[in-house]
């Protein structure tokens, strides 16, 4: 079963119901709208670059590489040809000293094909469908299968909240406790290769760990990557385009293959 509900969802007029539309009929005044304010992306992308496209009064998202929990910083917003693009900065969200801290910025931009529609007719909607509106929603907004994990804590040092396995069972989350003997964990049938993630460190004269809870699916195949603790440099994002090329003896339960959680953290040197 696919759980890229996230990827594949329709930001669509629900969510402006409980946002109201703002006079942003230009690029500058959504700018202007957005500066100053840490927001959370709705679908919850970690990757530099996130395209979307507005069809039938709806904003549909490109599929996503990575996904993370993150503060947006609005840069820039501008209108060139027929596409909205809003540059500015993340800021991947950690846990240190019982407190939610941002672990450095990174650039994203965000490109939103208007497809021919009006722009003064998307704008005023741009902001409601794009972003939480503030950073606490986005924390309860999180898929409850990560949102026990999110935001991870700054140092390796990660406690579960409980000695099991998230697993997708009859079309919902359920925790699953890992010693259960009706319980076969995943295995991994093939690793992908380090796609030069310690010569790119070098070159960017970092060293560290890069945390990913990933999302194995009931055929073995990786089908959700999440960023936990990052590292930056374009290292985030090939570690979990590494990760995408894994394929696992999937998870099973009562003899029956399932979907589960895991959580890999990647030395980098």
């Amino acid at each position: 079963m696919k759980i890229r509900m996230i990827c594949t969802c329709i930001l669509a007029a629900t969510v402006l119901l409980a946002h109201p539309v703002l006079a942003q009929t230009d690029a500058s005044a959504l700018e202007a709208a957005l500066h100053g304010k840490a927001l959370g992306l709705r679908i919850y992308s970690a990757d530099p670059v996130v395209k979307y496209t507005w069809v039938d009064g709806k904003l549909l998202p490109d599929p996503i590489v990575l996904h993370g929990l993150e503060a947006f910083f609005t840069d820039t917003v501008r209108q060139k040809g027929s596409k909205i693009l809003i540059e500015g900065q993340v800021e991947p969200l950690v846990l240190a000293g019982g407190a939610i801290h941002p672990m450095g910025k990174l650039p994203m931009r965000l490109e939103v094909d208007l497809q021919g529609a009006n722009p003064a007719a998307v704008l005023p909607q741009l902001q409601a469908l794009l972003f939480f509106p503030s950073l606490g929603a986005a924390l309860k907004g999180l898929p409850e299968y990560v949102a026990d994990m999110l935001p991870f804590p700054s140092d390796i040092k990660f406690q579960p909240a409980c000695h099991c396995f998230h697993v997708f069972q009859d079309g919902k989350w359920v925790q699953v406790d890992a010693n259960n003997p009706k319980l076969i964990a995943p295995a991994i049938i093939k690793q992908a290769s380090n796609p030069g993630l310690d010569q790119m460190a070098i070159d960017a004269k970092i060293s560290g760990t890069i945390t990913l809870i990933y999302y194995v699916s009931d055929t073995g195949r990786v089908d959700e990557v999440w960023l936990a603790k990052p590292l930056g440099a374009g290292l985030n994002e090939s570690a979990a385009k590494s990760i995408w090329d894994n394929i696992f003896q999937p998870a099973k339960l009562d003899g029956k293959p399932i979907g589960t959680i895991l959580v890999q953290t990647i030395p980098v040197n």
